[in-house]
């Protein structure tokens, strides 16, 4: 878990070239960059999820 964002040098304070297509660098709350980072975004990762069609669920709930 962590955040999505652009990562900036603390030397420098420019921005840290990445390779992503969007332009932000995942970094992990363990991360000491964590301090340096703009955060965008949320980055979260989930476990134990079954993942199901909202029409199927849909149906279900009509049907009960």
């Amino acid at each position: 878990m962590g955040v999505a964002g652009i990562v900036y040098d603390p030397r420098t304070l420019r921005p840290v070239p990445t390779k992503s297509s969007n332009g932000l660098t995942d970094v992990a709350f363990e991360d000491p960059a964590l301090r340096w980072t703009l955060a965008a975004r949320d980055v979260v990762t989930l476990h134990g999820c079954t993942p199901v069609d909202l029409a199927d669920l849909a149906t279900a709930s009509v049907a009960a």
